[in-house]
């Protein structure tokens, strides 16, 4: 695959990121999933090593990801080819001592946190370093000379954020303190503030939730998707109807799957870097990683697919 610049930090990815959210295991919160069914460490090895010969180069976790089993798995996957890799990670949201939730991300937490991940991850450095939770607008002065500090000593190579506030986007960028920004964008909800912050900063891009919680898959087009109790779909998906998203298969042309045009309409954004998939299986990372080498999508294609999705949200 041909690798793309992550804005002004230097850093090249492929157009596909391995999200390792779904990787670690489960886990729970109040007695409700906040992850994914375990589909085993050994499979999750082979498939990160797999994918890097196809051409895959980035991968994303977070520190609160399966309580940090996300990144150890990670860790070992990487191991002996680290520098092939770009590793992104991220820190805020975590899990404590008594399995409760922490939300905080305040300059103090920032090294003991990083210093976490480094160690899970088995490396002397992160790529991209993002805020997981949001930062105090107080706190964003001192949390940007913690990372910048880090940065000088060559702990990470870049920081920023994920989220999609565009108010805390904003003042983030006023205060220099995000360098990547990673957000939530689909055909069905394209957020395009963000996305002209993005282009306008020349902000590094990590584009995530592109099939609007399976929404756009095609997999639940004609039957109805059945979650286990342990992933966190199960809790907040129940309601859906997703046969009614069945008309975007309309516009699509012959050969190319509706996974892949919800990929391919994000890639063809001027100001997309990279697609982190939740993907559990190389069999769908193999379609994405097809839909990133196609050309671009026929314009007749692309105005049939925003019609329709319009058409849904009216």
């Amino acid at each position: 695959m041909i690798l793309n610049k992550l804005g002004d930090t230097g850093i090249q990815v492929s157009p596909i990121t391995i999200g390792a959210w779904q990787l670690g295991g489960p886990l729970f919160f109040d007695g409700k999933p906040d992850g994914h069914p375990d589909p085993g460490r050994e499979n999750v090895i082979r498939m990160i090593r797999e994918l890097g010969d196809l051409g895959v180069n980035a991968i994303d976790t977070a520190e609160q990801y399966s309580a940090g089993e996300s990144e150890r798995r990670v860790g070992e996957a990487l191991k002996g080819h680290r520098d092939r890799w770009v590793i992104s990670t991220k820190f805020g949201y975590r899990v404590g001592s008594r399995g409760t939730r922490e939300d905080d991300s305040s300059p103090g937490t920032i090294m003991p946190s990083l210093e976490g991940s480094l160690k899970r991850l088995g490396t002397d450095r992160i790529d991209v370093y993002l805020y997981h939770c949001a930062p105090e607008a107080g706190d964003l002065d001192a949390g940007r000379e913690v990372l910048a500090t880090a940065k000088a000593q060559g702990k990470i190579r870049a920081y920023g954020i994920s989220t999609n506030d565009i108010e805390l986007l904003e003042k983030m960028v006023e205060h220099d303190t995000v360098e990547v920004v990673q957000f939530a964008t689909s055909l069905l909800e394209e957020h395009a503030d963000i996305w002209k912050i993005a282009q306008n900063q020349n902000l590094g891009t990590q584009l995530r939730g592109v099939m609007a919680q399976g929404r756009l898959s095609g997999k639940y087009f004609s039957r109805k998707p059945e979650f286990r109790s342990d992933d966190n779909r199960s809790d907040w998906c129940r309601t859906e109807d997703y046969s009614r998203f069945a008309v975007l298969a309309d516009c699509l042309p012959g050969g190319m799957t509706m996974a892949q045009a919800a990929i391919r309409w994000i890639l063809d954004h001027p100001a997309a870097h990279t697609i982190c998939m939740g993907a559990k299986n190389i069999e769908d990372y193999r379609s994405a990683i097809a839909a990133a080498e196609m050309p671009p999508l026929a314009e007749e294609v692309r105005a049939c697919l925003e019609k329709t999705a319009a058409d849904l949200a009216s």
